[in-house]
C-alpha cells in the first residue's frame, strides 16, 4: 500500500500549463506573427484539468484506509491558509480597479464574492474577477472531502471506480439535455460554472487518488506503457478541442466544460504520478516545479493584473498590442506569481497554520472594525439617514482594510500594546480620511462627513482596547 507522504512533483508543472491555458483563454491568443492554437486557450476545460487533479491530491493526501482519524479542525485550517490569503488579495487588487463602482455594489453580491459562493448564484458568476468562480467550486469540493472519505473508507475500489464512472456519465447527460433544452443564454451559459456539473471531475479524481493510495507498494508498470498512456490520452484531449471549434462544421454539438474529458485527465495524472522515465525527471525540475507552485497565483491573479496593465498603459496612450502581452506582460504576470507565491503565499500559510488560535480574533476584529465604522455613521447621521450610503459602503470596506493591515503590519497580533495600538489607530484614521475625500472630489461617493472621520479612529481605538481587556480579565478567571 502507497503511504502518501510526500508532493508529487512531476504533477506539479502541468497545472502551471493548466493555468497558461486560462491566461491564453482571457487574453487572447493572436501574437501577430503568428497565433496560439485555440487548443491551447482552452480555458474551462482546463479548469475541469484542477478539479480532477484536486481530486486525486486530495484524496492522496488524507483518504487513509486504515483508520487514524480524520483531523477535521486541522483539515480545515490547511485547506483556508491554503487558497483564501492569495485570493483575499486578488480580492482586494480586483475592488481597487473599481474602486468607483463599488460604492454601488449590493451587499449580497459582494459577500457572495468575498466568502466564494458566487458559482450558485447565476447573476454573480463572474462578477469581480471572473476566474474566482472555479475558486467558489473548489470551496464546494473542500466541504465535501470529509464526506467522501467517510463514505469511500474501506470500500472496494472497483465499486468506487464503477460509481464514479456511472456519475460522470449521469452529470454528463444531465447537463446535454439542460443546455439544449434551456433556450436562455444565460441560464445555459450558468450551467457551465454551477459547482455541481463540476463534481464528476472531482469525484473521478479523488476515486483516482483512492487508487493510487490503494495500489500494492511494488506494483510496477511498463515505461513503454506509461508513456503510452500519457501521449494517447494526451493526443486524445487535443484532438477533442480541436473537433470543439469544428463541429458546427460536423453538424453536432458536445461541450467539454463540465468534465466530458475528465477519464483522460484522470489517465494522464495517474500515469504521471507513476512515471519514472525521463518525462518525471524533467517535469520534476526545480524551476519547473516553482512554476506549477505559483500556478495559483498566476491563474487567480492574472485577470486584474491584465486590468491594471491595460489602465497603465492607457495613461501612457499605449495599447495592449500583441508584442506587449506576449514579451512584457506575459513574462511579468508570471515573475509576479512567483514572487507572490514566495512572499505572500508561503508566509500566510505557513503563520496562519502556526497560529490557529489566533485566527477567531482575526475573524472577530474584522467583523468588529467594519461594525465600528457603521456605528460612527449611525451616530452621527441617526439610524434611518440614507443620505451617504455609498460613502458608508465605501468607508466600511476600505477602512476595515486599511485597519486591519495596519493592525497586520504594527504586530498587534504578536507583541499588542495599547500604544501601537493607538498608533495604528490613529493612521487608519487619517489614511481612511485621505481615501474618502479622493472618492468625494471624484465624485465616487456623495459626501464627505468631517465629524465621523474623527470618531473612527477614536472608536477603533476605545472599543478594540476594550475588547481586549475583557477578553484578558476573562482568561485569568478561567484560568
Amino acid at each position: 500500500m502507497q503511504q502518501p507522504t510526500e508532493k508529487i512533483n512531476q504533477l506539479t508543472f502541468t497545472r502551471f500549463l493548466a493555468a497558461l491555458s486560462v491566461v491564453f483563454f482571457h487574453s487572447g491568443r493572436d501574437f501577430g506573427f503568428f497565433q496560439i492554437p485555440s487548443i491551447f486557450a482552452s480555458g474551462v476545460t482546463a479548469v475541469s484539468y484542477f478539479y480532477v487533479l484536486s481530486g486525486f491530491v486530495m484524496a492522496y493526501v488524507y483518504y487513509r484506509p486504515l483508520p487514524s482519524g480524520f483531523e477535521t479542525q486541522k483539515y480545515w485550517l490547511t485547506r483556508f491558509s491554503r487558497i483564501y490569503p492569495v485570493y483575499i488579495f486578488s480580492f482586494l487588487v480586483t475592488c481597487l480597479y473599481y474602486i468607483d463602482i463599488v460604492p454601488k455594489t449590493r451587499l449580497k453580491e459582494f459577500l457572495a464574492n468575498l466568502l466564494l459562493y458566487q458559482a450558485w448564484i447565476p447573476e454573480y458568476t463572474t462578477s469581480y474577477n471572473i476566474a474566482a468562480w472555479s475558486l467558489s467550486v473548489e470551496v464546494f469540493f473542500y466541504i465535501l472531502v470529509p464526506v467522501l472519505i467517510f463514505f469511500t473508507l474501506n470500500k472496494p475500489i472497483k465499486q468506487l471506480i464503477w460509481f464514479s464512472l456511472c456519475f460522470w456519465i449521469f452529470s454528463q447527460f444531465v447537463h446535454s439535455i439542460l443546455r439544449i433544452g434551456y433556450l436562455d443564454p444565460t441560464t445555459r451559459y450558468f450551467f457551465g460554472y454551477f459547482p455541481l456539473f463540476h463534481l464528476n471531475a472531482f469525484l473521478l479524481g479523488f476515486v483516482g487518488g483512492v487508487w493510487y493510495v490503494k495500489r500494492p507498494i511494488n506494483q510496477v508498470v511498463s515505461p513503454f506503457v506509461n508513456l503510452f498512456l500519457i501521449f494517447f490520452s494526451t493526443a486524445f484531449v487535443l484532438s477533442a478541442l480541436y473537433l470543439r471549434d469544428v463541429q458546427h462544421i460536423l453538424g453536432i454539438t458536445f461541450s467539454l466544460d463540465v468534465g466530458l474529458l475528465a477519464p483522460f485527465f484522470l489517465i494522464i495524472i495517474l500515469a504521471l504520478a507513476l512515471n519514472s522515465t525521463f518525462l518525471a525527471k524533467i517535469f520534476s525540475h526545480p524551476w519547473l516545479v516553482l512554476l506549477g507552485d505559483s500556478s495559483y497565483a498566476l491563474y487567480i491573479l492574472h485577470v486584474p493584473f491584465r486590468w491594471w496593465a491595460e489602465r497603465i498603459l492607457d495613461y501612457f496612450a499605449i495599447t495592449l498590442s500583441p508584442p506587449i502581452f506576449l514579451w512584457i506582460y506575459l513574462p511579468t504576470t508570471i515573475i509576479l506569481s512567483i514572487l507572490i507565491y514566495k512572499y505572500l503565499e508561503i508566509p500566510a500559510r505557513d503563520w496562519l497554520r502556526r497560529n490557529a488560535n489566533k485566527l477567531p480574533v482575526l475573524f472577530f476584529d474584522v467583523v468588529l472594525i467594519a461594525i465600528i465604522i457603521k456605528l460612527a455613521f449611525t451616530l452621527r447621521l441617526g439610524l434611518f439617514d440614507t443620505g451617504f450610503l455609498r460613502t458608508q459602503r465605501f468607508a466600511i470596506f476600505f477602512g476595515t482594510v486599511i485597519f486591519f493591515a495596519l493592525f497586520i503590519l504594527f504586530q498587534i497580533y504578536k507583541t499588542y500594546s495599547w500604544r501601537t495600538l493607538g498608533v495604528s489607530s490613529l493612521l487608519g484614521g487619517i489614511l481612511l480620511t485621505v481615501f474618502i475625500y479622493y472618492a468625494w472630489q471624484m465624485g465616487w461617493v456623495e459626501g464627505f462627513p468631517r465629524p465621523i472621520f474623527v470618531m473612527v479612529p477614536c472608536l477603533v481605538f476605545s472599543i478594540v482596547y476594550l475588547s481586549r481587556y475583557f477578553n484578558k480579565k476573562l482568561s485569568i478567571k478561567e484560568k
